[in-house]
């Protein structure tokens, strides 16, 4: 899937970032951006944390309850 970086509007399939600042409870940046932008949003000071996929994050969650179900012992009846 393609993106264009709300920052530098270059269109990119790598990872993509997430950049938001806030003051007093206040938002004044959301942006999406690309790896590149993000690195230069750290080197800022500001926060850049990686998106994950709805693909992944569903993966994570079906193998974090899996690892649940086969980790608990089964109830006994006495």
């Amino acid at each position: 899937m393609e993106f264009t970086c709300r920052r530098c509007n270059h269109i990119t399939k790598q990872k993509l970032y997430r950049v938001i600042t806030e003051e007093a409870g206040v938002v004044l940046l959301n942006m999406v951006v690309c790896s590149s932008c993000a690195r230069l949003a750290k080197r800022l000071g500001l926060p850049a944390v990686k998106i994950q996929s709805a693909k992944r994050i569903a993966k994570t969650k079906d193998q974090l309850m899996s690892r649940r179900q086969t980790a608990r012992p089964e109830p006994s009846i006495f």
